[in-house]
């Protein structure tokens, strides 16, 4: 799906379509938490516990500027390194060997292959992962420039007051938000099909998502988070059925609970939601799902809700039995619809049809919606801006 062209230059134009607004009005009044680039790393994961964030900026108080990101794909890096790959600590002469390249590139970070210590500063691992580096834009940088980074992976973009200071943090999750927010009185015709139409259309049901079991070791499956580049696996159990998630936002627990790097995903994920519940006051869902006929807005209705970052697509097995809202037993292809809706943190409040729509436990993963998927139609179906040819995209490294 494509568009005509909505404005003349980046950050002007006639107003009224979402993507127009600027990088700025998305991040007003919002209090920028950084670190020292001097802090340790247990420092750094401190403030993305407390805070609740999945990646911070690193400042250097000596030249009065940042330099770098330091998020959750750099601090799993930095656990490969230290502890190896395959669950022990490599030796220098062992590195090479380890299965996963960004150890041994930790482990050069690392005091030229010395062993990790406790003191070690995190701008030493900043952007060690290379999948989220500082990308920064001036603020009257548009929604729209902003969403075609991110459809390509990128999960945040710092909004620059100046050189040498931050005026907010825009992330995939708060744009998603503001499109969701506009979609009634601001979308185009294309986004508002693109809205309803269902994850299977969309072609987001691929069956061969990579899973893993509530025993497997929690070094095992950062290596698969690694050697896939992805964020999340799913915990499924001997029959395939979805009963868990690790995500790569867990992660930062280890700082805390180091003893945990040898422990089951199982275990690591109990204590994430344990730590989560204690910051928020209240227990956390550990997984969140949909079916393929789900439609895109439920999906981001309940993305919103929840404050996840995916969605994983499920089914249930051949010949499944489910509970209807009577509470009878019935197969998965009869029985009543169940009517329910999603309210998002938005005005929306979303019908659903939960027989359709909605997973339940004991169904099988066959695919997975994440906000850089979402982010890839939206920018599709969207009015293309002209591109600016004198706009800088490149990142700060």
């Amino acid at each position: 799906m494509s568009g005509q062209d909505i404005s003349e230059r980046p950050g002007l134009g006639a107003t009224g379509h979402w993507l127009l607004t600027q990088a700025c009005d998305l991040v007003e009044n919002q209090k920028v938490v950084q670190v020292d680039s001097e802090a340790s790393v247990e420092e750094a994961c401190d403030a993305l516990i407390e805070h609740g964030i999945q990646s911070v900026p690193l400042y250097d108080s000596k030249s009065h500027s940042y330099v770098g990101m330091f998020d959750v794909h750099d601090l799993s890096a930095y656990i490969l390194a230290r502890r190896g790959s395959v669950g022990q600590t490599p030796s220098v002469s062992q590195s090479s060997d380890t299965g996963s390249p960004l150890a041994r590139q930790a482990l050069e970070h690392s005091e030229g292959g010395r062993r990790a210590s406790r003191s070690d500063a995190v701008s030493r691992i900043s952007d060690l992962s290379h999948l989220n580096p500082f990308y920064s834009v001036v603020p009257e940088t548009t929604v729209a420039q902003v969403a075609q980074v991110f459809a390509k992976g990128a999960h945040r973009v710092a909004v620059m007051e100046s050189e040498r200071a931050i005026r907010g943090i825009l992330s995939q999750a708060r744009v998603v938000r503001f499109f969701f927010e506009h979609s009634d009185d601001a979308a185009s015709a294309a986004e508002k099909l693109l809205l309803d139409a269902s994850l299977e259309s969309l072609r987001l049901v691929t069956r061969d998502v990579v899973t893993v079991s509530p025993d497997t070791p929690v070094l095992k499956a950062l290596s698969l988070l690694e050697s896939h580049r992805i964020t999340s696996l799913p915990l499924v159990d001997a029959a395939g059925c979805l009963v868990g998630n690790l995500s790569l936002s867990d992660v930062k627990y280890l700082a805390r609970e180091r003893h945990m790097t040898s422990s089951s995903c199982r275990e690591l994920v109990q204590a994430a939601r344990y730590w989560q519940g204690m910051r928020d006051g209240q227990d956390r869902a550990a997984i969140f799902s949909a079916r393929p006929q789900a439609t895109l807005r439920y999906v981001l209705a309940k993305l919103i809700a929840t404050g996840a970052h995916r969605i994983w697509i499920v089914e249930p097995p051949a010949g499944a039995m489910h509970r209807d809202s009577s509470g009878l037993t019935g197969s998965s292809e009869s029985g009543g619809a169940r009517r329910a809706s999603v309210s998002s943190a938005s005005s929306q409040t979303v019908p659903v049809d939960l027989n359709r729509f909605a997973g339940e436990f004991g169904d099988s993963v066959c695919g997975v919606v994440s906000l850089t998927d979402i982010l890839r139609l939206i920018v599709d179906a969207a009015p293309k801006p002209r591109a600016d040819p004198e706009y800088n995209y490149a990142s700060m490294d």
